[in-house]
């Protein structure tokens, strides 16, 4: 499949793509509402999320709603591309390294003003499984979640440190997009050789030692500050996107979305092993054993940031998402770079 055909398909694979990548969803403080932008209101659809769930049950979102005099209507949804193509919301989430996607099948201008997944993603295979990394692997069947995001990294990934072809649709692998929640059931059984997967979709066999991940167990997050830009946070599987034109007119509403968020990530740091108990189906666990490994796990491989807000010199490094991307041929090279809205600006 051509860089073009890709990027056209990509329209169609979004939603599917959206229903892995997204970490948020709908609070019971707000129902969704229809309508457009207002003052004091933000239009918020967002997947389900566990650290929007706690500040929402804990009555902390309530509460900064009440002291600042704004409102997040908040709606739940996988279709997010959907909801916000068709004008029916001021805030979404969405991967960085899509956004020109959305941008180019909506037909809207954006602005990205809040950072908040770093790209998680992992290659799994079996325990006894010599390969180390993707070039040894070369031929075999490997199972994605997508056509696109992630696995368009990851394809940028295999060409630049390994001159191989990495994509759907053709080149040196047979790539097969599968229910996230059964990749490793795939891995396990041997009907794949691999999975590009979201690690905690694979809790069980990685904690029984059934399944490994390669490059010595980094993510696409690690592997982007090694090999692209020498450690920068990302790049992103979630940020947050508003309408440029929404940001621009409600500068207000923008901090307080900010500002929400931020003390969302503060109560995760603090948090986290409490959140990842109370909400274990956000992270795909269920047995007591196998949350007690996300939760160790995410001790150590953090994907949540620090601060919701970003500067000059992260957006510099996130943006080089994109070059490598055209660089590796999976983004036309004439593909313009989407806006992001710096702190205080």
């Amino acid at each position: 499949m051509t860089p073009r055909s890709r990027l056209g398909f990509a329209a169609l694979a979004l939603c599917t793509a959206l229903t892995v990548t997204s970490c948020g969803g709908a609070g019971n403080s707000s129902s969704a509402g229809g309508g457009g932008a207002s003052e004091n209101t933000i239009r918020f659809t967002f997947a389900p999320d566990p650290v929007w769930d706690y500040i929402t049950d804990e009555g902390i979102l309530a509460e900064m709603e009440e002291e600042s005099g704004m409102r997040i209507i908040a709606s739940s949804t996988w279709d997010e591309f959907g909801v916000f193509a068709g004008g029916h919301a001021d805030v979404v989430s969405t991967a960085s390294y899509e956004i020109p996607i959305i941008e180019k099948e909506t037909g809207r201008d954006t602005s990205t003003i809040g950072k908040y997944n770093k790209d998680r993603s992992v290659v799994i295979v079996s325990a006894d499984n010599p390969a180390e990394t993707l070039e040894d692997l070369k031929g075999e069947d490997i199972a994605v979640f997508t056509a696109v995001s992630a696995t368009l990294v990851w394809g940028a990934y295999a060409n630049q440190m390994h001159g191989v072809d990495f994509r759907t649709g053709g080149g040196d692998y047979n790539l097969i997009v599968a229910d996230p929640q059964n990749q490793a059931d795939l891995v396990e059984r041997g009907e794949v050789a691999a999975c590009v997967c979201l690690p905690e979709f694979a809790a069980p066999g990685l904690r029984s030692g059934e399944l490994k991940v390669l490059y010595d167990g980094k993510s696409s997050s690690d592997l982007y500050s090694e090999q692209v830009v020498e450690g920068h946070e990302g790049p992103m599987i979630n940020v947050f996107l508003a309408g440029a034109e929404w940001a621009e007119e409600y500068p207000e509403e923008v901090e307080f979305f900010l500002d929400v968020w931020q003390r969302g990530l503060e109560e995760w740091s603090a948090n986290q092993e409490k959140i990842i108990e109370t909400y274990p189906q956000h992270f795909a666990v269920e047995d007591p054993e196998d949350v007690k490994f996300v939760q160790e796990y995410i001790a150590e491989h953090d994907w949540f940031v620090d601060d919701i807000r970003f500067d000059e010199q992260w957006v510099e490094g996130e943006s080089q998402i994109f070059d490598l991307l055209k660089s590796t041929g999976f983004m036309e090279e004439d593909q313009e770079v989407p806006a992001f809205r710096t702190a205080g600006s």
